[in-house]
């Protein structure tokens, strides 16, 4: 019995360790610490206790069992974090046959002090087979499992009466992890993710007076640009894991992005957009593009809703023939039957280009060969067309061949931040050639260019090294401007503008369609116009965060913008309820298909 009560007092010190360090958890105040300790123990419990049910002589092999498997299903979550900076759900897990190709990335995020994870097995293994019998007495083992099950209980029902939302806002893993544990959340995440399917079935047409009521309550405010793009070619770019930060950098007398940081001087820039991706990655930033709706509470809409019916771009810009382009396979986010959900006419993927193993690299087609590849496929569209192009070299790990090195650096003692300044580059001189052959081949002039960045390059995990180039991100807003993206949108001949608001990506849509002319007001969306200056100027994330121009929530804190001070949780309340709002409503539009009724 004591070797039993050692055995859980380990795993309780481990995980707890874990969820510290590994998972880097920072509950906001002390009763959140005090729930991240104690909502571990009655789970654990409850594992360690099944084993005592088997016969005697499989007891011993149960124990190890049981320690395999947590300490597996635990390593495999902070993998995953290490680069989503997010806790895995089912649906990840069901769709990862869609999003192949990660071994490398994989790779990269292991480290040798992951040894540590399964040392433990070893030795307590052969504690358990030439020591200790866990003999218990048959009465005890029902009453240890019912002590159990009951802790576990009165945990959860303490932490729904200290955050009644926890188990409504599950998108926000990490909350629902550090009140509820890990183990908890999985259970509930499970319970979420077999309970979709509902949704689609019990909606109805009624649920459109929902969607509209939001609509009629949105701003369609015209500005002196509405119609300015009106007729042109569009071109979007998405620029895969770009980051704010490179704009403007100059790294040992070198700029990282000497295109970018002269086309902004003659575009729209955007200088404080939010990245508002989830578990979606590069397909969430194209879905919100696309649509104005949010990601997905957990796994990809790309993946889990390709049947459902969408107010895409291509829909709206009727009169456009709509193509895109992406030197990956078709099969990566599941890209070709969203596509044709979201009504493009042709999709050219890895198989359309001709690659080889000198002019591809990590993911796919090098973006140089990428854009060269793609002018003639465009010189065979009819005019006017939108085009959207996924570049993919700027793509984590951020591996580049040695004769596409123009630019190095050990500015940071972290190989993964010097890598990405190479790759960004990179990419940037891709862009600048693009440009510039299509002005050769009079395809410039009359299309409106918009970039985007679609996600973080830079995870967590890296912080200290991008904290060598940038500062150090001391303060939970300075954390969070991390998350900013460039977007650009370029008219050729008009005049540069700089706007500084507070915007998301969700609001690149609306933004386009108004430079393009195209009314939107029956048109389910969540974007605003960015050049509407009596815009709200709030971003909403998947896990419930929000930042305006005046406050911020995060990490389960309210803040002040203007001089970072903690403020109290009312504070923020009413900005809470909006993003839950917002959030809830984007949900179920997704999962219920709830626009295949407006359609009619």
């Amino acid at each position: 019995m004591k070797g039993f009560t050692l055995l859980i007092g380990f795993y309780w010190v481990k995980i707890v360790l874990i969820m510290y360090i590994g998972f880097n958890q920072r509950p906001p105040g002390l009763t959140d610490h005090l729930f991240l300790l104690f909502s571990i123990l009655g789970p654990l419990l409850i594992a360690f206790s099944l084993p005592l049910f088997l016969p005697k002589r499989f007891q011993q092999i149960g124990f190890l069992f049981t320690m395999f498997f947590i300490s597996f299903w635990i390593f495999a979550h902070l993998l995953y974090y290490r680069f989503y900076e997010d806790f895995m759900t089912l649906t990840i897990l069901l769709q990862i046959g869609n999003v192949g190709g990660l071994s490398r990335s994989t790779w990269e995020l292991f480290s040798l002090w992951d040894l540590l994870f399964f040392v433990d097995i070893a030795i307590a293994g052969w504690l358990l087979l030439k020591k200790e019998k866990f003999m218990i007495p048959a009465f005890s083992k029902k009453r240890y499992l019912g002590m159990s099950v009951t802790l576990t209980g009165l945990t959860m029902a303490a932490a729904l009466i200290y955050k009644p939302y926890v188990v409504e806002e599950n998108y926000n893993r990490s909350q629902l992890v550090q009140t509820m544990s890990l183990f908890t959340y999985q259970t509930v995440d499970i319970g979420q993710s077999l309970s979709a399917p509902v949704y689609k079935w019990m909606a109805g047409p009624d649920d459109v007076e929902l969607m509209e009521t939001y609509v009629q309550e949105q701003s369609n405010e015209a500005t002196e640009w509405f119609g300015e793009a009106e007729g042109m070619n569009v071109v979007m770019i998405a620029l895969e894991s770009v980051q704010n930060f490179v704009i403007d950098l100059d790294v040992e007398g070198e700029e990282v992005t000497p295109f970018l940081n002269r086309i902004k001087q003659e575009s729209f820039y955007f200088s404080n957009v939010y990245e508002q991706t989830a578990q979606g990655k590069s397909s969430d930033a194209e879905f919100m593009v696309d649509t104005g709706l949010y990601p997905l509470d957990g796994g990809a809409v790309f993946v889990r809703r390709p049947e459902n019916t969408y107010n895409g771009l291509p829909e709206i810009l009727k009169s456009y023939q709509s193509n895109v382009f992406h030197g990956n396979d078709e099969t990566f986010w599941n890209r070709s039957k969203m596509y044709e959900a979201l009504g493009y006419d042709h999709f050219y993927s890895e198989k359309d280009y001709y690659v080889t193993e000198e002019n591809s690299v990590n993911y796919g087609l090098k973006d140089h060969q990428f854009f060269e590849q793609s002018i003639s496929m465009i010189k065979e569209m009819e005019i006017p067309y939108l085009a959207k192009f996924i570049t993919l070299t700027n793509h984590f790990p951020f591996l580049l061949d040695d004769e596409d090195q123009d630019f190095q650096t050990n500015a940071s003692s972290e190989p993964i931040v010097n890598r990405y300044l190479s790759t960004v580059h990179y990419l940037d001189k891709s862009l600048e050639s693009f440009f510039e052959r299509l002005k050769e081949e009079e395809m410039y002039e009359n299309t409106i260019f918009v970039l985007y960045g679609d996600h973080y390059g830079i995870s967590s995990e890296y912080e200290n090294g991008l904290n060598e180039l940038i500062g150090p991100s001391a303060t939970p807003l300075s954390r969070m401007e991390n998350k900013r993206v460039p977007v650009l949108i370029h008219i050729p001949g008009l005049k540069g503008n700089t706007v500084d608001k507070v915007a998301g990506q969700i609001d690149i849509r609306a933004t386009v369609l108004h430079l393009l002319g195209e009314k939107t007001e029956e048109y389910m969306s969540f974007g605003e116009n960015l050049l509407n200056e009596n815009r709200k100027g709030m971003v909403v994330f998947r896990n419930g965060d929000y930042i305006s121009e005046s406050t911020m929530y995060t990490n389960g804190q309210c803040y002040e913008i203007d001089h970072g001070n903690q403020l109290e949780e009312e504070e923020c309340e009413a900005e809470r309820n909006q993003a839950r709002d917002e959030l809830h409503l984007s949900d179920l539009v997704i999962k219920g298909d709830w626009l295949r009724f407006k359609k009619k």
